[in-house]
């Protein structure tokens, strides 16, 4: 079972990588990798958006340079027949912290892929790497110890699940409907929105609109799955971003993000309420969020993995 080491190929393995996630998914007993929501974002939000190139100046040209610095920045490594099996990842919304996905028959690569991330993402600035572990990865784990990682107990990450049952109607004050950008595409409020959305009131800390037009190349992006609250002035006051991973059956929620000034009046709850109904009518029959706020389970999701980030300091 022998396996060669490469740098990523962007035109040849993005969906490669994309439907190694997907068709792991199910053979693991439970997730340790990303699942394919997380790939796409990182590609075509986080990198374009919050990379090392950018500015506040959102230049198309700062996008793409951290485009390319992130796509350097992945190992892959395939078996004697070209597939697949393992990367090493970051996201640049955390410099210094790797993501290690492997095909299930391939643990045998996970020091090989650790020692790739000292040598290429150590963060240079504190000279510390740290690798995101699910608490049931026993066999990362035990070589992040031997290795002199230590866990970081105070900061974990929670996966929230959503068994799709009946699904109430949204409810809205009067004056306020549900679009999706297939509806109307504006990315001018939709960046506002999601800027808002997440305690940005500076117009400079936006994704720019050259970013969010990269978001919508990513091949698993639909319109018609990212929802705006409009009010009645044509403001946007809540979104979210549902991802449907066909061959999963299920739906995976990008947080929902509510206007500073209209939170706690059902906004948020009332579209990711239509995004369960609308991944429901795809086939889903299950839904996650990377959360374990209060919020979602207030809705139904309930806790189901932690991962938490195993640091070592050089």
């Amino acid at each position: 079972m022998t396996t060669q080491h490469r740098k990523y190929k962007p035109d040849q393995d993005f969906l490669r990588v994309r439907d190694l996630l997907a068709n792991t998914y199910p053979a693991f007993e439970k997730p340790v990798n990303w699942r394919i929501e997380r790939w796409n974002y990182a590609r075509y939000l986080v990198a374009p958006f919050l990379g090392p190139g950018r500015t506040t100046n959102h230049r198309p040209e700062d996008s793409l340079e951290s485009i390319r610095l992130w796509e350097d920045a992945i190992g892959v490594w395939e078996n004697d027949e070209n597939d697949i099996v393992g990367i090493v990842t970051a996201e640049y919304s955390w410099p210094g912290q790797v993501f290690l996905q492997r095909h299930p028959r391939y643990g045998v690569l996970l020091d090989e892929m650790i020692y790739y991330a000292e040598e290429t993402l150590t963060n240079k600035k504190n000279n510390t790497l740290g690798i995101c572990i699910y608490d049931h990865d026993e066999p990362l784990q035990v070589l992040a110890q031997q290795r002199g990682y230590r866990q970081d107990v105070q900061h974990p990450e929670y996966d929230s699940e959503f068994v799709i049952n009946e699904l109430p109607e949204p409810r809205l004050p009067e004056g306020y409907v549900i679009r999706s950008m297939a509806d109307e595409n504006n990315l001018e409020l939709r960046r506002k929105i999601y800027g808002l959305g997440f305690n940005h009131r500076d117009p400079s800390e936006w994704a720019s609109v050259f970013a969010y037009q990269e978001l919508q190349q990513a091949p698993d992006y639909r319109k018609d799955l990212d929802l705006v609250v409009v009010g009645p002035d044509g403001e946007y006051v809540s979104c979210c971003i549902v991802w449907y991973d066909e061959r999963n059956q299920m739906g995976i929620f990008e947080h929902v993000a509510t206007h500073l000034d209209f939170r706690r009046r059902g906004f948020g709850r009332a579209v990711m309420m239509e995004g369960l109904r609308r991944i429901a009518a795809l086939g889903a029959t299950r839904a996650w969020v990377g959360s374990g706020q209060e919020f979602y389970k207030a809705i139904g999701f309930q806790k189901k993995y932690v991962c938490y980030n195993w640091i070592k300091e050089f």
